[in-house]
């Protein structure tokens, strides 16, 4: 495989060597080094004499101070990077003076990328844009991780800001983006409270958002809400409406970034949806050991698919930066597929998926190159999770025909179809440190769980009806999403018997749709299973009243479950069986928070990333168009959620790829 390729590091950039020294590693500084101009502002004031710090950081050598020196009174400075690709590089301003007045608490960030060419600026929107994607790794002047997660976190920042000129990023400004959620209103928020402490007239303001925050500086004021930016949203919010009071003859917030917030946010979260590569109504989603992100498509983008009429779409890729990596608009394919369902994994060589064509495409995770497809020793129907476990060997679930299929140790020219005792239309799967395999039905209300080993040793659980994801955390645990409260069918009002059980994935996706459409009134419905290792269950209700219909379930590294809400269009956070790990007075099972945004669409799946980012999968976007009967004009090729969406800084960072159960970094 190709080694990760960090978006900056130190690239061509212009201005003169102009460094101090002292408490620098001067043996840094030798060989090919590039100096450039940078500028520190807040509100587009200069700081003087404020200290500006360079540091690098790889997963070898962790987070290292390189050089320091002053803005000069018009906030301008020089510095020079020394070049190294494996390497993140960063800035760090800390106090000053602005107008004449210290600023003490006032602290500042810059994550450097591809934009940061020939000049830099530091200033309260480079600073927000660079703490979220990079939260979890921060610890007061280090920004350390493995190399995915430190290419993951500098990779992002550009989506939220331009260091170069210490404007908004491009993806934030695009159609996609900036009229469909609050994250720039949000951003521009989190940019006016971090300014408070850059005023002397402000200078209350600056201290209430330092006791609010628990911190010592605007930096870590910051970081603090990037991690949990639902805990203080209230008080923050209001702190802003104080200190930028509405001008009534004006109608505009004094002093205020345009535009902000409006109303409360329920958090400051940022979230920013990206596309491409063949990205429309993604199922399933995976990581591979490079951060690329792999997830099969239900159907093509431009088309006017749904649930009746369909044309399927391949397998898409991106990088860790979130770049299309797959061509549009089929993705890769070269295996006759045609439209994955749940169905996306990662082995140790290979990205796999199953199809509504009774297919198992297997490509070639450097290039996408097909391989594929594999072989089965038997007739395969409809396809749906597909799982790695520790051992290497690739499972997946025969939806359609009832069977397990595995691959051992992740030959794909050797799959083994299994027939399971009682096992029908199985969907999700995970893999426990017993190497036992637990997997979910879609039709029945049984969670059917057996040995990799010795499948014939089948035990099962009640659950509810309607399972799909399963996730195991460290302890062993299970996770299941149940899309219904009970585990006999409860008929909707007006509907006097059962319907037959479908016979496609896709007749099962339209009675799912046409039961909730049925009762309009509806708002929740299904709940979160908790089951030991010894397979008691533990608790069987959970987020019951909150969820609407959850799909894919993950854990993150603080053993946090993390659950994407279907029909609430939101992702779910609760608390694990680690309840250390968890805010004070919440314990297991209870919803930590839901979070939402315009760019979050109908979604199935949701995945942590290295650098504790949660990434998920828009997959319906217009229930209407979903079930497309005949042709509805304009909204004709809305049924598929448009691309995924990240929402930065907020889990516990895992090691990816998801090989059994959840990694934490090393």
């Amino acid at each position: 495989m190709k080694p990760i390729s960090f978006p900056i590091l130190g690239g061509a950039l212009l201005g003169s060597l102009s460094v101090l020294l002292a408490s620098c590693d001067v043996s840094s500084i030798t060989g090919n080094a590039s100096s450039f101009s940078g500028r520190v502002s807040v509100l587009g004031k200069p700081v003087s004499e404020a200290k500006v710090l360079l540091w690098q950081s790889s997963a070898k050598d962790g987070a290292k101070k390189i050089v320091e020196t002053k803005t000069s009174k018009d906030g301008a400075f020089k510095l020079s990077i020394p070049s190294n690709k494996d390497k993140v590089s960063y800035l760090i301003s800390e106090g000053g003076s602005i107008d004449g007045q210290d600023t003490d608490n006032l602290k500042m960030l810059s994550v450097l990328d591809s934009n940061s060419n020939k000049s830099v600026v530091i200033n309260e929107l480079t600073s927000v844009g660079s703490v979220w994607p990079n939260a979890q790794l921060i610890n007061g002047n280090k920004i350390s991780g493995s190399k995915t997660a430190l290419a993951i976190g500098s990779g992002h920042v550009r989506h939220l800001v331009n260091t170069s000129n210490g404007k908004y990023g491009e993806t934030l400004l695009n159609g996609l983006n900036l009229p469909n959620s609050e994250t720039m209103v949000r951003l521009n928020v989190l940019s006016n409270l971090l300014a408070l402490c850059g005023n002397s007239n402000t200078a209350d303001g600056c201290s209430q958002l330092l006791n609010l925050t628990n911190s010592d500086n605007s930096l870590n004021a910051l970081i603090s809400i990037a991690k949990e930016p639902w805990a203080k949203a209230s008080e923050l919010y209001k702190l802003f409406t104080h200190q930028y009071p509405l001008n009534k003859a004006e109608q505009i917030r004094e002093g205020a970034t345009l535009p902000y917030l409006l109303f409360e946010p329920e958090s400051f979260s940022l979230s920013i949806r990206l596309e491409g590569g063949g990205a429309m109504a993604l199922g399933k989603m995976m990581f591979d050991d490079n951060a690329n992100m792999w997830s099969g498509a239900n159907w093509m983008p431009g088309s006017q698919s749904g649930v009746i009429n369909s044309i399927g779409g391949g397998l898409t890729k991106f990088n860790s930066s979130g770049e299309a990596l797959s061509p549009s608009p089929q993705g890769y394919n070269g295996q006759g597929l045609n439209g994955v369902g749940w169905g996306t994994g990662v082995s140790k060589n290979y990205a796999w998926v199953g199809t509504f064509n009774n297919k198992i495409g297997v490509f070639d995770l450097e290039d996408g190159k097909p391989v594929g497809p594999a072989t089965v020793d038997g007739e395969i129907g409809q396809l749906q999770a597909v799982t790695t476990a520790a051992n290497g060997d690739v499972w997946i679930a025969d939806n359609t025909k009832d069977h397990m299929i595995r691959f051992p140790d992740g030959d794909y020219k050797n799959g083994e179809r299994l027939t399971i005792k009682g096992l029908q239309a199985p969907f999700g799967i995970a893999v426990d440190q017993q190497n036992r395999v637990w997997v979910t039905s879609s039709y029945n209300n049984k969670l059917t769980i057996f040995p990799g080993e010795n499948p014939e040793a089948v035990k099962t659980i009640d659950i509810a009806l309607g399972a799909r994801g399963v996730a195991i955390d460290s302890k062993g645990n299970a996770w299941v999403a149940q899309q219904t409260d009970s585990a006999t069918l409860v008929l909707p009002p007006g509907v006097s018997k059962a319907p037959p059980r479908p016979t496609t994935i896709m007749q099962e996706f339209m009675q799912g749709l046409e039961y909730a459409k049925a009762n309009p009134q509806q708002t929740s419905s299904g709940m979160i299973a908790l089951i030991s290792p010894d397979l008691k269950m533990i608790k069987s209700d959970i987020a019951k009243g909150d969820v609407y219909i959850p799909w894919g379930v993950s854990i993150d590294g603080n053993d946090n479950v993390w659950v994407a809400n279907l029909f609430g269009s939101s992702l779910m956070h609760i608390c694990g069986a680690n309840t250390s790990n968890c805010p004070e007075g919440k314990t297991t099972g209870d919803v930590i928070h839901d979070y939402q945004s315009g760019v979050i669409q109908m979604n199935t799946d949701v995945i942590i990333d290295d650098a504790g980012n949660i990434w998920s999968a828009n997959n319906w976007y217009d229930e209407n168009a979903v079930i497309n009967k005949s042709y509805l004009g304009r909204t004709s090729t809305f049924a598929g959620g448009q691309g995924f969406v990240v929402t930065y800084g907020v889990a516990g960072p895992v090691k990816n790829p998801l090989l059994g159960v959840v990694r934490r970094p090393e």
